[in-house]
């Protein structure tokens, strides 16, 4: 939680110098911040499914040890294009851990103050690691190089992954009856990726929405949500999104809530930068 969210704040910080330094076109800025949360968000739900069936603590190794490789990659990154290219694989690192750990700390610890006090500090390290990533990327922004956000990131995950593969308890019970939905996976993924690339890049094009790369991939991104729904609904025996969640009292107004906040502050983040 403390390297995902260092990930997200500090590069606002940091974008103005990236811009120069690989020289990104204004209209390509977006991307190398968006790329991230984008690819993070849109399979987050796959992965789920892959610690359901894996096993959290494997899937929850993986992806730290995935998070730590591409975080020193990006540090790398030789020109705006491959920055976007290894933010977006990068995504792939928190949307592995973050429900594994979540699953992992829910199945060894039993109900009471000492799973709660865990799940506390799980949560308290959300804002503790969006202050470090500003201050980290403030300091080498002022005193090193940009590149240095990245490469202290990525040496803190490689210290934190050994260690967690030797401390983190693997879970008590695996399940055994769970199986992915690969029709869920194949319409929600390119679904949620279309639509946020269109709405994005929307902004940034000359024809604005008259630009046939927005229409085209905007109308597929609504068919394959659409396809989503009957599928999840009505056909898959598993789906990755269960209808009797949204039956859970104050369920939808909740989501609803997250959803507009969480799309503020994700706009504040990305502009605050320039």
């Amino acid at each position: 939680m403390f390297m995902a969210e260092y990930f997200i704040s500090g590069f606002g910080l940091i974008s103005p110098t990236l811009a120069k330094a690989l020289e990104i076109p204004a209209g390509q800025r977006i991307w190398p911040a968006s790329s991230f949360s984008l690819v993070a968000g849109a399979v987050l739900l796959p992965f789920s499914r892959i610690a359901d069936v894996w096993g959290s603590y494997r899937v929850f190794i993986a992806g730290l040890f995935w998070f730590a490789i591409w975080s020193l990659v990006c540090g790398f990154s030789q020109n705006y294009t491959m920055l976007i290219i290894f933010r977006a694989i990068q995504g792939f690192g928190p949307a592995a851990f973050l429900p594994s750990g979540v699953m992992l700390l829910g199945s060894i610890y039993r109900p009471g103050p000492r799973k709660n006090l865990v799940f506390s500090l799980y949560g308290a390290l959300s804002p503790v690691g969006f202050f470090a990533g500003i201050l980290s990327s403030g300091i080498t922004d002022q005193y090193l190089s940009w590149r240095w956000y990245f490469w202290i990131g990525g040496i803190i995950l490689f210290v934190v992954a050994p260690l967690a593969l030797l401390a983190a308890p693997q879970e008590l019970v695996l399940t055994k009856d769970s199986r992915m939905d690969w029709w869920g996976v194949c319409t929600l993924v390119p679904g949620l990726l279309l639509i946020v690339y269109a709405l994005t890049d929307s902004a940034h094009t000359a024809r604005g929405w008259s630009a046939p790369q927005i229409y085209v991939t905007f109308i597929l991104g609504c068919l394959c949500l659409l396809i989503a729904v009957y599928l999840e609904g009505w056909v898959a025996e598993q789906p990755l999104l269960p209808a009797d969640l949204f039956q859970t009292s104050c369920m939808v107004p909740l989501l609803v809530s997250l959803f507009l906040s969480f799309g503020v502050f994700g706009i504040y983040l990305i502009y605050a930068g320039f």
